[in-house]
């Protein structure tokens, strides 16, 4: 027996999947723009794009001190929001 129709629901589902799967790849690479980013950081939680850009920075060098200095920051402020993140209790602690 055949899978019967697609359900609206399901082919939101996809769509939605699909979103995700672009706001994923333009995490890493680049957003086409800003709504994009604003949006796809919103509804899926996504880190910032900068935070990839500056790691890779890390290995492939900075463009400018500037670049350098932006990236620190950047880290530091991760650094702080990790530090102060919750932590989701386990019955072992």
């Amino acid at each position: 027996m055949g899978a019967g129709p697609a359900t609206a629901q399901d082919q939101g589902a996809d769509l939605y999947e699909q979103k995700r799967a672009s706001c994923m790849h333009w995490m890493m690479t680049g957003y086409p723009t800003g709504l994009d980013e604003s949006w796809c950081v919103s509804e899926f939680d996504l880190p910032s794009a900068f935070l990839i850009k500056c790691s890779a920075a890390q290995r492939t060098g900075f463009e400018t001190l500037q670049q350098r200095e932006a990236c620190r920051v950047m880290f530091q402020r991760a650094a702080d929001d990790a530090a102060t993140g919750f932590v989701l209790l386990s019955e072992n602690g």
